[in-house]
C-alpha cells in the first residue's frame, strides 16, 4: 500500500510545478506582448517602454519554466518508483 503523506507529498509538488508552468506560460505571453506593443504606434508616446525588460523577462520565465517542468518530471518519476515499489 502506498503510504498517503508520500502520494500526497508528491501530489503537492505536482500541483507546484503545473501552477509554475502555467504562470511562466502567462507571463511570457504578457511579455511578448509588451515587446511587441513597444514597437508599434500603439504604445503612449510618453511612455519610455523599452524593449530589453520584456526580452528579460521572457529569459527569466524560461528558466522557470524549465525548472518548474523538472520539478513536475521529478514526481511523476518518484510517484512511479514509489508505485513500483509498492506493487
Amino acid at each position: 500500500m502506498i503510504n498517503p503523506s508520500s502520494s500526497a507529498g508528491l501530489g503537492a509538488a505536482f500541483q507546484q510545478g503545473v501552477s509554475g508552468l502555467h504562470g511562466s506560460t502567462r507571463s511570457i505571453v504578457e511579455s511578448a506582448s509588451d515587446l511587441v506593443r513597444s514597437g508599434t504606434v500603439e504604445r503612449a508616446s510618453t511612455t519610455t517602454t523599452d524593449i530589453v525588460e520584456p526580452l528579460v523577462k521572457i529569459r527569466q520565465q524560461q528558466h522557470v519554466f524549465n525548472a518548474s517542468a523538472k520539478v513536475v518530471d521529478i514526481a511523476d518519476e518518484a510517484l512511479g518508483a514509489l508505485i513500483d515499489t509498492k506493487a
